[in-house]
């Protein structure tokens, strides 16, 4: 569970960031997209970046990889 791995503030970061990757986009509210932006994020964060801008940034690089595979397949 998140909880047992990272403290208050990364999870609040993590929150944040996950809320500001799909807040205003077409597919924000889809589960898949949402998992994919999170699991990216908590790669990050269990790396050590805890920063917002380090786990919105990773959020970003999951939003470019999941537009791409769509657009080759």
């Amino acid at each position: 569970m998140i909880s047992e791995h990272f403290d208050t503030r990364t999870r609040i970061n993590m929150k944040l960031a996950l809320d500001r990757i799909c807040r205003n986009r077409p597919s924000g509210d889809d589960h898949g997209f949402r998992k994919s932006v999170a699991e990216n994020i908590i790669r990050c964060a269990l790396t050590g970046r805890t920063g917002l801008g380090q786990l919105v940034d990773a959020g970003e690089r999951a939003v470019i990889k999941t537009r791409s595979e769509r657009t080759s397949a």
